[in-house]
């Protein structure tokens, strides 16, 4: 049975999917800029991102990542650095392709994670827009990695 924090918890996310998904029909309808086919590409794949995200598929993730990412951390590396957040729903906006670089709003809905310790504490879920970099490698589009140092030279 699910306690009352519980179905507040749910009834927020609910009211924010809603509230995400009305916004969502205008932006949807915003212009992006690029060629057509690249931006469809483009949003295609970013979708394919969130939706591992939002799944909490770290391979899926991993696998979408520019090869220099995944050339400079493991999955398990990557997946280690995912703490946190946890997903709850995502909307792809509008998208720029110049050249090989492309970047597309999204908006998520998340909840923070918190420790154990403060299980008594509920923390409502929250949206953001987000610019997602991608570049396109061979004709394919990749998620780049934030450029940070490599998890083996970070320190503790």
């Amino acid at each position: 049975m699910m306690s009352g924090a519980a179905r507040t918890v749910i009834r927020v996310g609910l009211i924010l999917l809603a509230a995400i998904g009305s916004a969502g029909t205008a932006s949807a309808q915003s212009p992006s800029s690029g060629p057509e086919p690249d931006i469809q590409a483009l949003r295609t794949r970013v979708a394919a991102f969130w939706a591992a995200r939002v799944d909490g598929d770290i391979q899926r993730q991993w696998e979408l990542l520019e090869p220099r990412g995944r050339g400079r951390v493991t999955a398990s590396e990557y997946a280690a650095d995912r703490g946190g957040l946890k997903y709850m729903a995502y909307q792809v906006e509008d998208a720029t392709v110049k050249g090989f670089f492309g970047t597309v709003k999204v908006k998520v809905l998340f909840q923070p994670v918190l420790p154990p310790s403060a299980a008594s504490r509920t923390v409502p879920p929250q949206t953001s827009v987000t610019d997602d970099a991608w570049i396109r490698i061979a004709g394919v589009w990749y998620r780049r990695l934030e450029d940070a140092p490599p998890a083996e030279a970070r320190t503790p």
